[in-house]
């Protein structure tokens, strides 16, 4: 059965980036708008896989578009006799660093010329893999990686009807063509649900944004951006 790349998959892997059953600790800085890819590696299960081995570029490279290109998820799959294979990105951080972070093996694996390292496995369900969440819907995680905003620097926020907010980390390429000065505009290209707000601002002090209780609450507006909440912020908080 051929798993296809779904906007879930993508939103899972950015909540659990760099730290699922990791053993290499890092502190990542200077990430704001870097370019990255992935390639998944479904593995496991008895029909469709139950994990996903996760490899990205991130401390490598910014994955040229010469290179990402001319990747295959077929041919991937078939050299890394995995049972599925799946190129998420290319995608730019909207953050500026993470704490606690970690890579599964720091060992350099390349697909095509395009060098990765393994920062993760990813467990993941059957519903998971069948069902292509619509933008707007809340995702629970586990994640204990606390995620660096620097002071000065212009943020992109999802405000929920109970005020909640919830800070960009990364914008895609794959539905439209952004950049981090395109952002300033995003709320006019949104479609967002009832009650909903996108909002920009710019830091008066440095924000760490940590899980609670190690469980994040994420979501993707219309054009696959992801953005995590921030427990107990306001929007007059900024």
């Amino acid at each position: 059965m051929k798993l296809k790349q779904s906007a879930l998959i993508a939103l899972l892997l950015i909540a659990t980036l760099f730290q699922v059953q990791a053993s290499h600790a890092v502190d990542t800085l200077n990430l704001r708008d870097q370019r990255y890819c992935e390639v998944l590696l479904g593995t496991g299960g008895f029909i469709l896989p139950n994990q996903l081995d996760v490899y990205n570029t991130i401390g490598l490279n910014e994955c040229p578009e010469d290179l990402w290109s001319r990747l295959n998820a077929k041919k991937i799959k078939n050299e890394n006799r995995a049972k599925s294979a799946i190129l998420n990105g290319p995608r730019h951080w909207t953050i500026d660093g993470f704490k606690n972070s970690s890579l599964q093996n720091v060992e350099i694996k390349n697909f095509d010329g395009l060098a990765m390292r393994k920062a993760g496995i990813l467990k993941v369900s059957l519903f998971d893999l069948l069902m292509n969440r619509k933008p707007y819907r809340i995702h629970y995680v586990s994640r204990k990686t606390t995620v660096v905003f620097l002071a000065g620097q212009k943020e992109f926020q999802l405000i929920d009807p109970q005020g909640q907010v919830y800070f960009m980390q990364s914008y895609s390429l794959e539905k439209e063509d952004q950049s981090l000065a395109s952002l300033e505009n995003l709320g006019s290209k949104l479609n967002l649900p009832e009650g909903w707000k996108f909002q920009v601002v710019t830091l008066k002090q440095d924000f760490f944004l940590t899980a609670l209780n190690s469980i994040a609450e994420v979501t993707q507006d219309d054009l696959k951006n992801t953005y995590q909440l921030a427990p107990g912020v306001t929007p007059s908080d900024f």
